[in-house]
């Protein structure tokens, strides 16, 4: 990870409304780090190599440092990268196995009451889907009977890499023989009735009962030759690889003692509560010649922005919308998504 010097601290009094370019790099690199964007990364930090002064003309840290944090990051980014990508291509189990070899707290019961990680005194994003390990086990095995009861191929396309046309998709069932079939229901049985057998175990009868009436629903995927063309066929979409996919990233990085979200995004999520929240109140802005030059915010007219003079908070427009219509943005600032530690 980043050290705490250059990534983790944050910014203060003058620093806040007038970061040095240093402040601005670590900005970018944290988000294309957060988000395994490798390559990515390690061409800004080369481009950006260039000695970074803070405002006093002091060398904020060296390019050694630098790119010795950043691929110390990166290290973990790569096998991160290569689960989610499996997962989203229906490879439950390659996934697991990739999951226990290089963070194998993430699924390791000894973790399921407790964290691997330190708790600073701060206010911390938690991830807001379960990171308990007896969950994340479920949920990958579910989705492993879902790619293991599919009939119709689902391939998935990394970005960056050319997707074939559409005349081209598998769009046909899997042809298999009566033996086949059979034996793959048997299989699918077989799953079924160990995934139950894991449910009854979960220690909390909550989740016992959640689970359940999960597989239950799940379980009906037996009942039709095609499920992709059933009333079942939502659980076979993407979506479904999606959302694993993203539980199983974040519950990585909370093990790992990362960020759950990078601080670019999480300050996107806090600007899309705070801001309607000011407009609610009727706060009033500094004058906008006390601006830090090029700051430009949402609603507050450019009449107002040329002449220097104060303006209320304006509506949020379409982006502030569009945030807040995101899945959990909404609920950023509810404190079940915080822990105080």
């Amino acid at each position: 990870m980043l050290s705490s010097s250059s990534s983790s601290k944050p910014l203060s009094g003058p620093r806040l409304l007038e970061p040095a370019p240093h402040d601005l790099r670590m900005l970018v690199l944290d988000y294309l780090s957060h988000n395994t964007y490798s390559s990515t990364a390690r061409i800004f930090m080369r481009d950006s190599a260039a000695r970074n002064l803070d405002t006093d003309g002091d060398e904020t840290m060296s390019s050694d440092q630098d790119t010795d944090a950043l691929e110390e990051r990166l290290a973990g980014a790569l096998p991160r990268k290569e689960i989610r990508t499996r997962i989203l291509s229906g490879q439950v189990d390659a996934a697991t196995e990739l999951l226990n070899k290089y963070f194998p707290s993430v699924l390791a019961e000894s973790t399921e009451n407790g964290s691997t990680r330190d708790c600073p005194d701060r206010l911390e994003y938690v991830p807001p889907a379960s990171v308990k390990p007896s969950h994340l086990s479920l949920n990958l095995r579910i989705l492993a009977f879902i790619e293991a009861a599919r009939t119709i191929p689902l391939p998935y396309y990394p970005p960056n890499t050319e997707s074939p046309p559409a005349s081209e998709t598998p769009d046909e069932d899997v042809d298999m023989s009566r033996e086949d079939s059979e034996q793959a229901n048997v299989e699918l049985l077989h799953r079924a009735q160990s995934l139950y057998s894991e449910a009854n175990r979960l220690p909390v009868a909550e989740d016992r009962e959640r689970y359940r009436d999960e597989l239950l629903k799940v379980g009906g995927l037996l009942a039709y030759a095609v499920p992709e063309r059933s009333p079942m066929r939502a659980y076979m979409t993407q979506a479904g690889r999606e959302a694993v996919a993203d539980q199983i990233d974040g519950a990585i990085l909370y093990r790992t003692g990362q960020p759950v979200v990078s601080r670019l995004e999480l300050a996107a999520r806090q600007m899309s509560v705070v801001w309607p929240m000011m407009h609610e109140l009727g706060v009033e802005l500094p004058p906008v010649s006390t601006w830090p030059a090029a700051v430009v915010l949402p609603g507050v007219p450019k009449a107002s922005s040329a002449a220097g003079k104060s303006s209320s908070v304006a509506a949020p427009q379409a982006a502030i919308k569009k945030a807040a219509a995101e899945p959990g943005t909404a609920e950023v600032c509810h404190l079940a998504r915080f822990r105080m530690c």
